[in-house]
């Protein structure tokens, strides 16, 4: 099976500019192959832009880029409390529901990091609420002679495999390439590779595609992907199986159809997700 690349997109910036800030890229310009990723952010803040808010449907995962100067504080309403550093990730599986928010540990330092929105297929949207959580020291790299580092923040990558295991399989990798590296796409899955810095070629089936800095494409079908770095690079490569359902996104959740976003909007106002107060100093 070959390889389809999408267009490449642009990131635009979104925010206050000073506060907060979002480059967001718009997947709706990639296509149904961006799936099962539904929204994709790197963010800089030194606020508290959201209350505690809740999710269902979905995973809601905040990985901390490893030049951040802050640490992430998430609280959720399943109990959960914790700080998480540079290199460090929460994945928050929504599932049927919960409540959570997320800071700034230090409102003095900024935060840089990135949002993504894992969509749950509809087996799994009802599944049990739970926050999976790798402090930096806990994900596993793979270095190459040559000076490439990969860190398997979920997923897997040369025989090295990440212990954050969400329901459905997923795989996070953090690249910072000053050569190249390989990936191997999996049948049914689809892959979004986001340039941080730098630029590479993405190499599939004998095509390329060149990508710079603030810029994504997606990726599709089966076989060995090549990401060459003409300078030093870092960039992300997301992955998981392609959701073949209807997506509807409303508000903080992501169902498939009205009535199922009608549901989870009545379990939160009936209490069933739970509860958290805003913090005292908010």
């Amino acid at each position: 099976m070959s390889v389809e690349f999408s267009k490449v997109v642009a990131g635009k910036i979104r925010g206050n500019g000073g506060t907060f800030s979002v480059q967001s890229i718009d997947l709706a310009q990639l296509g149904e192959w961006s799936s099962p990723v539904e929204v994709l952010d790197q963010f800089r803040v030194r606020s508290r832009p959201f209350p505690p808010h809740p999710h269902a449907g979905f995973s809601a995962v905040t990985y901390v880029l490893e030049d951040s100067q802050g640490n992430l504080r998430s609280r959720d309403s399943l109990g959960n409390d914790v700080v998480i550093g540079p290199g460090g990730i929460v994945w928050t599986q929504a599932g049927s529901g919960v409540i959570h928010e997320e800071v700034p540990a230090d409102l003095d330092r900024e935060l840089h990091a990135v949002q993504i929105f894992v969509n749950l297929s509809s087996k799994n949207k009802h599944t049990k609420p739970r926050m999976f959580r790798l402090a930096p020291s806990e994900v596993p790299e793979w270095r190459s002679k040559t000076g490439d580092r990969v860190r398997v923040v979920v997923g897997s990558f040369a025989g090295l495999v990440s212990p954050l295991v969400p329901v459905e399989p997923f795989d996070l990798l953090d690249v910072q390439s000053r050569r190249e590296i390989s990936f191997d796409l999996q049948d049914g899955h689809n892959a979004i590779v986001y340039v941080l810095e730098g630029r590479i070629t993405v190499e599939a089936d004998g095509r390329t595609q060149d990508l710079t800095r603030d810029h994504a494409m997606t990726l599709h079908g089966a076989g060995p992907l090549k990401f060459q770095a003409s300078e030093p690079s870092h960039f992300l490569v997301l992955s998981g199986a392609e959701i073949r359902e209807p997506v509807l996104a409303q508000g903080p959740f992501i169902m498939n159809e009205p009535s199922q976003v009608e549901a989870a909007l009545a379990r939160y106002h009936a209490g069933k997700m739970g509860q958290l107060s805003p913090l005292a100093d908010s």
